[in-house]
C-alpha cells in the first residue's frame, strides 16, 4: 500500500494542474474576448466579418508537467481612430459698413410774399352785421316851449316848484292837432346856479289832468346841486311815464306843470303828506337856485337846439 501513495499523490498533481491550465486558458479567453468587445464599441463591421476567435486549449495528461500552452492570440485588428474633423472656426465675414448717407440739399427758402391784406372772414352760419349807420338828424320842424322856471326854489314851493305862468298858459291847448306834438319828443334842460348844501338829487317834470286824477312825468334825471351843473336829456310824449298806466288826453287842456325835487332815493323833497322833506334838512336844500326849461317838438322833426331858448 505504501508503493501506491505516491502513484496517486502525482495522478492529484497532474488533475490539478490541468485545471490549473483550464482555469488560466479560460482567463486568457475572457480577456481577449473582453478586449474584443471593448474593439466592437468603435468597429463593429471588422469584427463581425471575422466571427471571432475561437481557442481549443490543450490539456495533456503526462505524468511529467507540460508548460502550459499559450493560446494563439486573436489579433486585435488595428483600429484606425477615424480622425475627429477639426472644427476650423468659420470666421465671421467682416461686416460692411453702412455708407455714409449723403446729406439732402438744403432747400433754397422760398421768397418771402408780401402777405395780403388779412381779410376777416364771416362763417356762414353768422348773420354778416349789419354797419351801424348815424342817423341823419331830422330837419327842425314846429317846437313849443311848455315849461320855464328861472328863479329860486323855496320851501314855500313844498318841493313841487311851478314855472312862469305866461308860458304854461301858451302851451296849454290840443297837442294833437293841427300839430301833432303828443306823438313828437319832448327835451329838458336844467342849470343849477346855487343850493346852501349840494346835494345828490333827482329832477323830474309832472303834467296833471283832471285835477291830479292824471298823471304824466318824464323821466328822473340824476345830478347835483353843485353852481354850474348843467343835464340834458329827452323822452318821446308817447313814453312817458302815465300814473295808473292811464295817459292824458292830450288834446283837452292840463290843470298844472310843475317840477319834482326828489332825493337820491327818489322821494321828494317836500312836506306833502307824509313825505316830511324826505327826511333830510329842508334847509340844507332851499333856496335851490336853477333854471329848468321843457320845449316839446313835433312828431318826425328835429330839435333846433338850447341855443334858441335863452
Amino acid at each position: 500500500m505504501r508503493e501506491k501513495h505516491p502513484l496517486l499523490a502525482l495522478t492529484i498533481v497532474i488533475l490539478l494542474t490541468g485545471s490549473f491550465l483550464a482555469y488560466l486558458t479560460r482567463s486568457v479567453w475572457n480577456v481577449e474576448a473582453s478586449t474584443a468587445e471593448d474593439a466592437s464599441a468603435y468597429a463593429p463591421i471588422v469584427l463581425g466579418e471575422m466571427e471571432g476567435p475561437t481557442v481549443t486549449p490543450t490539456i495533456p495528461v503526462s505524468s511529467t508537467p507540460s508548460p502550459t500552452p499559450s493560446a494563439t492570440p486573436t489579433e486585435t485588428p488595428t483600429i484606425t481612430p477615424t480622425a475627429t474633423p477639426t472644427n476650423t472656426p468659420t470666421s465671421i465675414p467682416t461686416e460692411t459698413p453702412r455708407p455714409t448717407r449723403t446729406p439732402r440739399p438744403t432747400k433754397t427758402p422760398k421768397p418771402t410774399n408780401t402777405p395780403k391784406p388779412t381779410q376777416t372772414e364771416v362763417p356762414d352760419d353768422t348773420p354778416t352785421p349789419e354797419p351801424t349807420l348815424t342817423p341823419t338828424p331830422a330837419p327842425p320842424g314846429e317846437e313849443l316851449l311848455v315849461f320855464d322856471l328861472d328863479r329860486k326854489v323855496t320851501k314855500g314851493d313844498n318841493g313841487f316848484p311851478y314855472g312862469d305862468a305866461d308860458v304854461t298858459e301858451a302851451a296849454n291847448f290840443d297837442w294833437t292837432e293841427p300839430v301833432n306834438y303828443a306823438e313828437g319828443t319832448m327835451y329838458f334842460r336844467v342849470e343849477i346856479y346855487d343850493q346852501p348844501v349840494p346835494k345828490e338829487m333827482k329832477l323830474q317834470l309832472c303834467f296833471w289832468q283832471d285835477g291830479t286824477q292824471l298823471e304824466s312825468c318824464g323821466p328822473t334825471q340824476l345830478l347835483t346841486g353843485d353852481p354850474g351843473t348843467v343835464a340834458e336829456w329827452s323822452v318821446e310824449v308817447t313814453k312817458m311815464y302815465k300814473k295808473n298806466g292811464i295817459p292824458i288826453d292830450w288834446s283837452q287842456p292840463r290843470s298844472r306843470v310843475r317840477v319834482a325835487i326828489k332825493n337820491k332815493d327818489n322821494v321828494p323833497v317836500s312836506n306833502i303828506g307824509d313825505w316830511n322833506w324826505g327826511g333830510d334838512d329842508p334847509d340844507e336844500w332851499y333856496p335851490l337856485d336853477m333854471h329848468f326849461s321843457a320845449v316839446v317838438v313835433e312828431a318826425g322833426a328835429g330839435f333846433s337846439g338850447w341855443g334858441n331858448y335863452p
